[in-house]
């Protein structure tokens, strides 16, 4: 080898320390990126929580109107079904006295069948 390839002792030592500001330079920016992802990442987190919440609010909120709703509802189709009932067994007693009677054979037939089993 000849002197004018080979590396000095100098020239090493400034290569190290240009590597090692180099690799100190890219953990500073990886971290800063890191935190920036960081941040982005907790800023979504924080308004899909919110949302969220507001949400559930919303829905709490509603639910005893549903509620009233619903049960209202409810009671005006059994006063339906009551007054059908009523008008049918009026027009039709026989039919209904029939029906009723089918009804309380078939159910009776159901449970003596279930305590057999």
């Amino acid at each position: 080898m000849s002197d004018e390839t080979a590396i000095t002792p100098t020239e090493i030592t400034t290569a190290e320390a240009d590597a090692a500001g180099k690799l100190d330079k890219l953990k500073a920016d990886l971290k800063d990126q890191a935190d920036k992802a960081i941040g982005k990442a907790r800023d979504a987190a924080t308004a899909a929580y919110d949302k969220a919440a507001a949400k559930a609010r919303e829905l709490a909120e509603a639910a005893p109107e549903k509620a009233r709703e619903v049960k209202e509802r409810a009671q005006k189709v059994a006063e339906e079904g009551t007054a059908k009932v009523r008008t049918t067994v009026q027009e039709q007693p026989l039919a209904a006295l029939g029906a009723g009677i089918a009804l309380g054979f078939v159910v009776g037939w159901l449970i003596a069948g279930r305590r057999k089993d």
